[in-house]
């Protein structure tokens, strides 16, 4: 397929594939129509997208602008669903490493040395490990809980930004009414 960069741009995407006619529909809005979809060849669950849209256009800048905030938008909802554990996974990880270095001493204090120290050293280790078991649930627990609410929170702002972006830009650009119209704009455009 040859390119006529006199009269349309091009643009070419990479998406999750179950995130793909989420993030259609928010290129579409934007005047974007789907050239061509292709599935990754390596990973399953990623899509790439060519989509063009007429090159002159009424509110361009404006559709640009609204453009580039909704990509960080939506990279941003990455963002924060890949990082929304890694406060509690670092507290329940040194925890638990703690435990398994209690547990590894105070096993070697108990059937290694006879003494009487060495128990009294046993057993200590052996409330301090069952002290960092306890300490990795209650943070599993309490500390994800408050990572998810917060997570929910932030997601729920870019979803309400995405979709006052989806709205200005619902004004900027004329939808087609029904698929006849965005056929026959697509036969007359290409």
């Amino acid at each position: 397929m040859s390119k006529d960069y006199n009269n349309f741009d091009y643009l070419s995407v990479s998406v999750k594939s179950d995130q793909l006619s989420r993030i259609l529909q928010c290129y579409r809005v934007l005047g974007w129509t789907e050239v061509k979809t292709e599935d990754d060849k390596r990973y399953y669950d990623m899509s790439y997208v060519r989509l063009r849209r007429p090159h002159k256009i009424p509110n361009k800048d404006r559709l640009q602008y609204l453009q580039v905030r909704m990509e960080s938008a939506i990279n941003s909802l990455v963002e924060i669903v890949g990082r929304a554990h890694v406060k509690s996974t670092a507290v329940i990880s040194v925890l638990v490493i703690i435990f398994l270095v209690c547990t590894g001493l105070a096993a070697w204090q108990f059937l290694s040395l006879n003494q009487a120290y060495s128990q009294v050293y046993g057993w200590i280790c052996a409330v301090v490990a069952c002290a960092s078991a306890l300490a990795a649930c209650i943070a599993g627990a309490c500390l994800r809980r408050r990572e998810r609410r917060a997570a929910a929170d932030k997601i729920s702002a870019r979803l309400k930004l995405m979709q006052s972006l989806i709205a200005e830009a619902k004004l900027l650009v004329p939808q087609p009414q029904n698929e006849e119209e965005e056929r026959a704009g697509e036969v007359n455009n290409g």
